[in-house]
């Protein structure tokens, strides 16, 4: 980018500027006419002050004026150096106003305006406009464990790397936080964007000595290109961030380019996004529950409450309406209107010695008012056997505070099951630091586990362990009567899936007898 071409003054300063030019133009006009008045008249004021001073003082005029003359001289030279003082702040300002204080690259402003000229310069040219938007991936983790000015110099670190990979027909900026822009114009159909995008990448392969520490980061990359993806400085911004949202709910390794489909997620997202409190506050969400049986009785252990939304004919994804809760700053309110509907409905069909086991996400989990919310809930229903259930993958968000808050709904009586293990990051070795009841295998294991002899050696290896360290593990996703053959060699172990019970409302749940006959016979 061309410094040069830049905008170097804010608005308020090109008005201070202008209104200063009226001034200056006012009083011009109105010397030159006092001037002309003068001779027209021809005044012979000083003449006649200098004849009085002559006759009656003892001093004289050319001494009168050589004061006003320095007065003027004076008036003139502060009149200068103010004018200069003013430049020399309206240019601070400016700097403040378009350019980002840690990185020194330039904001959002300015990068607008950078994105708005470049349009409008290809606008008759054979060029198009690249838009990228570039976001670190849990940059919040190392705000927390290394604290912010570390997080500011990493940064500051990356914005200067970025910068050195630039070339002089593109431009990289901070847009605030962990996010970063670049706009580049190519040629139509040139490979170089790739080339770009590859020296972006490069930024990432090296650790950042933070303060003696070496921190590694990772970005999601989002891609627009004009005039395919918008001629707007807004359509094309806003195509980039949805595209790097893409490539992060992912997890690519590399840049995810824009395309309809994407654009067509994104504004359904927004469109429940912007029904969903409606939903919550008017129960519009309900909750349908699966029994979880044990291999060897038939007999209902617990079972399992799921969440469903049906708008306008559509069935909501649970873990959309999880997401989506926690984009609008809601999962607080959804994690309370679900333990309250569950407990609720549950009272009527779950027996005293069965369990009821609630989703609750990591942010839930981690929610400094979950404690006091679930005491405050769960007085109402003393007698209910509660279990949350929290997702592998959620363990490595904040393993520590995980531990404390397994250990404070403990002492609530509640306990905790890991849901969909094997599929995140944790080892074995965390679950013994875990005071967990259950584990609930992942689906896809089973299904693996009947035809491949790798999987089922993993199967049985994960139940093993488990029984060893007396934590008592479900299988979930049994659809099959031969996926239940295979499960019978893993006793004690216990049931959930579609061969038993697809997820039912509270009054269409099927008789025990009816689901102990299938296990049993089967």
């Amino acid at each position: 980018m061309n410094i040069k071409t830049l905008p170097t003054e804010t608005k308020s300063s090109i008005r201070m500027q202008k209104r200063a030019k009226v001034d200056l133009l006012l009083g011009t006009l109105i010397i030159i006419i006092m001037t002309v008045l003068s001779f027209a008249f021809d005044i012979e004021f000083v003449e006649s002050l200098y004849q009085l001073t002559r006759d009656h003082e003892n001093w004289e005029l050319d001494e009168l004026i050589f004061s006003f003359l320095w007065v003027a001289v004076i008036a003139t030279i502060y009149g200068i150096r103010r004018v200069i003082d003013i430049r020399t702040i309206n240019k601070e300002v400016a700097y403040h106003a378009f350019y980002d204080s840690i990185t020194g690259l330039p904001n959002r402003s300015l990068a607008q305006y950078q994105l708005e000229k470049s349009l409008h310069s290809v606008k008759r040219s054979k060029l198009t406009v690249c838009v990228i938007f570039l976001d670190l991936d849990n940059f919040k983790d190392v705000n927390d464990t290394y604290g912010h000015d570390s997080g500011d110099l990493l940064i500051k670190k990356l914005g200067k790397r970025l910068a050195s990979v630039i070339r002089n027909n593109e431009t990289v900026a901070r847009l605030g936080g962990d996010e970063f822009l670049i706009i580049a114009e190519f040629p139509k159909d040139s490979t170089n964007i790739q080339t770009l995008i590859s020296r972006i990448e490069n930024c990432r392969e090296k650790p950042f000595n933070i303060n003696g520490i070496h921190i590694s980061v990772a970005f999601s990359i989002g891609v627009a290109l004009s005039p395919q993806n918008g001629n707007s400085v807004q359509a094309l911004m806003v195509a980039a961030d949805s595209a790097m949202y893409e490539a992060k709910k992912n997890q690519l390794n590399s840049a995810c380019y824009y395309t309809d489909e994407i654009g067509q997620k994104i504004s359904e997202r927004y469109r429940l996004s912007s029904q969903l409190k409606h939903a919550i506050n008017n129960d519009h969400l309900y909750v349908v529950y699966q029994p979880i049986v044990c291999l060897t009785s038939g007999n209902i252990k617990g079972y399992e409450a799921l969440t469903r939304w049906n708008l306008e004919g559509t069935h909501i994804n649970p873990e959309v309406i999880v997401s989506l809760a926690e984009d609008i700053g809601s999962s607080e309110d959804f994690f309370k209107w679900l333990l309250n509907t569950t407990l609720k409905e549950c009272s009527e069909f779950v027996k005293p010695d069965q369990f009821i086991a609630v989703n609750v996400s990591a942010r839930q989990f981690l929610d400094t008012h979950l404690i006091m919310n679930t005491t405050h809930i769960i007085a109402k229903y003393p007698d209910a056997n509660i279990e949350f259930e929290i997702t592998e993958s959620s363990l490595i968000v904040d393993f520590k505070e995980m531990i404390n808050r397994i250990s404070a709904l403990n002492e609530l009586n509640i306990k905790v099951m890991i849901d969909d293990f094997g599929t995140g990051y944790s080892s074995l070795s965390r679950l013994k630091q875990l005071n967990v009841d259950k584990i609930k295998i992942d689906r896809e294991f089973l299904s693996d586990a009947c035809h491949d002899e790798k999987s089922a050696g993993i199967y049985e290896a994960i139940v093993n362990i488990a029984h060893k360290l007396d934590i008592e593990i479900v299988a979930e996703g049994v659809e099959s009567i031969e996926q239940q053959l295979f499960l019978r060699q893993f006793n004690p172990i216990y049931m959930q899936g579609y061969l038993l019970q697809k997820p039912q409302i509270s009054r269409e749940q099927t008789p025990e007898h009816i689901i102990r006959n299938r296990v049993i016979n089967h």
